[in-house]
């Protein structure tokens, strides 16, 4: 009984804040400053009131552009929700805080940095995620400057939201990602290699060659594979040099490097030492030579090639 009570209830406040708020974006004669005063007194007493009246918003907000939008966060600051928001930001609830961000970053309203610089490396990682997706979709310049105060690594899915606000939310101009590259966080450094080859940072090729030899096996794949699709010339004998003393991460990343920029006498120059690898790479590396030798441009170099090289196939 006290169920349905309370849902017939909430259901007569949604319908109220409905008409509210078509009358206030809508309706000319509407007195905002009265209507308002009177609304917050006889029907948002409490904050699961307001909580209610949030939900209605960001219902008409997801369904309205322009000026209808600035006045929807005027309405926010009216109806008493900014300081609500802000106190469920403060809570100890990672469900509240994160909530809390989603609503700030779907209505825009921006907040001092002191509130959200802790949230960037609260203890949950979906309080970490709203908060990142925040800066982002609130950040005119600078997108990325919370990357300098995060002591967490990026996981997957944040650094997809990045990519993915950068490539279609963001307006302004985009970091030179060179500037996280001694980052304390290896995630962050493998990402920021990624992100140079994404935006075509050409100029850093010579700090990324340098990578290549980083003693942490993710980031030197990110560095092969950048460097592979910025097209690199200088990058293949250098990877195939030292290929036979690497990892088979390493070892994979090179191979797919050759295929995607080098010729079939780059993978001949692996030489004999390809009998020794594991089963995983020659298979790779068999797939590879029929590949280049099925190329309607094949092309072997010189006949010598072909004669000082064993065949590696049957």
């Amino acid at each position: 009984m006290n169920k349905n009570l309370k849902l017939k209830r909430r259901k007569a406040l949604e319908n109220i804040l409905l008409d509210f708020i078509n009358s206030y974006l809508f309706d000319e004669d509407f007195d905002k400053n009265e209507e308002v005063f009177k609304l917050k007194k006889e029907h948002l007493p409490t904050n699961f009131h307001l909580k209610i009246a949030l939900k209605q918003l960001l219902i008409f907000n997801e369904n309205l552009k322009g000026e209808s939008t600035a006045m929807i966060k005027n309405l926010f600051i009216s109806l008493g929700l900014y300081d609500y928001i802000v106190s469920e930001l403060k809570s100890n609830a990672w469900q509240r805080k994160a909530r809390a961000l989603f609503v700030l970053s779907q209505l825009s309203i921006e907040i001092p940095e002191g509130l959200i610089d802790p949230l960037i490396n609260d203890k949950k990682i979906e309080v970490r995620q709203q908060a990142i997706l925040y800066i982002l979709n609130l950040s005119e310049a600078n997108p990325l400057g919370f990357l300098n105060k995060i002591k967490s690594p990026l996981t997957l899915w944040q650094q997809i939201y990045i990519e993915n606000s950068l490539k279609n939310a963001y307006k302004g101009e985009i970091p030179d990602f060179s500037q996280w590259l001694n980052h304390d966080m290896c995630s962050v450094v493998a990402f920021s290699i990624r992100m140079m080859s994404e935006f075509n940072q050409f100029q850093n090729i010579p700090v990324l060659m340098a990578f290549i030899d980083h003693k942490e096996e993710a980031i030197r794949k990110e560095a092969i594979r950048s460097l592979g699709k910025m097209e690199h010339n200088e990058l293949l004998p250098i990877l195939i040099s030292k290929f036979h003393n690497e990892t088979q991460l390493i070892k994979q990343e090179t191979l797919k490097t050759i295929k995607h920029i080098g010729t079939y006498k780059h993978l001949a120059d692996l030489g004999l030492g390809i009998y020794q690898e594991n089963n995983s790479v020659k298979v790779t590396y068999y797939n590879l030579e029929r590949y280049f030798r099925s190329k309607p441009s094949f092309n072997i170099d010189s006949i010598d090639l072909i004669l000082k090289s064993p065949l590696l196939t049957p």
